[in-house]
């Protein structure tokens, strides 16, 4: 048990130093202004349409959070293992000793609270969108907002991975290009399917790939229909599984890669 509680005490070290170098570089605040600056088209989008203003309002924000929130995880991901181990910052806490399963458990744990603050604000924006709108929040929003904080974990363990073996800015790109496949599965069957025979690479991708698409809840936010709590939890589920399945395999090849 000490043994655990001793992973756990220096991966919240590892995450607190990870979340505040985060924060330094400003990253929250660019955020926020680029999503102020697209929230307003989608108002502008709004007005022009007759009736549901707010709906319009709705699909649109929780796109722009959901593209923003991948975006900000996948550079992070990306970039802060792969910055410490080529500049030689991550020598020190790892010679302390600090475990390589804390270190690299703990950055992905600082990205991630730094993403959930990103939401939070981002979510803040929409509610003033929203009120602007005459719209309301609604179940649907609120497990919409969930569900894409569950994807950025497994955007940010994906990039994790990549960034082990690759580039930051290829790493974020291939990050990126494996998210875009994920949500795109329906596309993927229909090539395998006219394929036919040579479909077998489109099988491949497919099974490779988690299918993002059940992640995202815009058309029901759109139309209010939430999930039940069942359907929200085995979502919720499945997209932390697939982030934890990746960061297993990041750590294992990041615990016996020589630094």
């Amino acid at each position: 048990m000490k043994f655990l509680m001793s992973y756990v005490r220096q991966s919240a070290i590892v995450a607190q130093y990870a979340f505040q170098d985060l924060l330094r570089e400003r990253i929250l605040y660019n955020i926020f202004f680029v999503s102020l600056f697209m929230l307003f088209f989608g108002y502008l989008a709004a007005l022009l349409v007759f009736g549901h203003q707010d709906r319009v309002m709705l699909h649109f924000g929780i796109m722009i959070n959901a593209i923003s929130l991948f975006f900000v995880s996948a550079g992070a991901g990306a970039r802060l293992l792969r910055s410490e181990v080529e500049q030689r910052i991550s020598y020190l806490p790892l010679s302390r000793p600090v475990s390589r399963v804390s270190y690299f458990f703990g950055k992905w744990i600082g990205i991630a609270s730094f993403c959930a603050l990103n939401l939070l604000l981002l979510t803040g924006v929409l509610y003033v969108a929203l009120r602007v709108t005459d719209g309301e929040f609604n179940w649907a929003l609120v497990q919409a907002t969930a569900l894409i904080w569950a994807e950025t974990l497994m955007v940010s363990s994906v990039a994790m991975l990549l960034s082990i073996f690759f580039r930051q800015g290829l790493s974020m790109m291939m990050c990126l290009s494996y998210l875009f496949l994920s949500h795109n599965h329906e596309q993927i069957e229909f090539l395998k399917k006219q394929a036919g025979e040579s479909g077998v690479v489109f099988e491949v991708l497919k099974s490779m790939t988690p299918n993002a698409q059940v992640m995202l809840l815009d058309t029901r936010v759109y139309y209010d229909i939430p999930l039940s709590g069942f359907e929200l939890f085995q979502r919720m589920g499945y997209g932390v599984l697939w982030a934890l399945f990746f960061m297993l395999l990041g750590n294992a090849f990041f615990y016996r890669r020589n630094l």
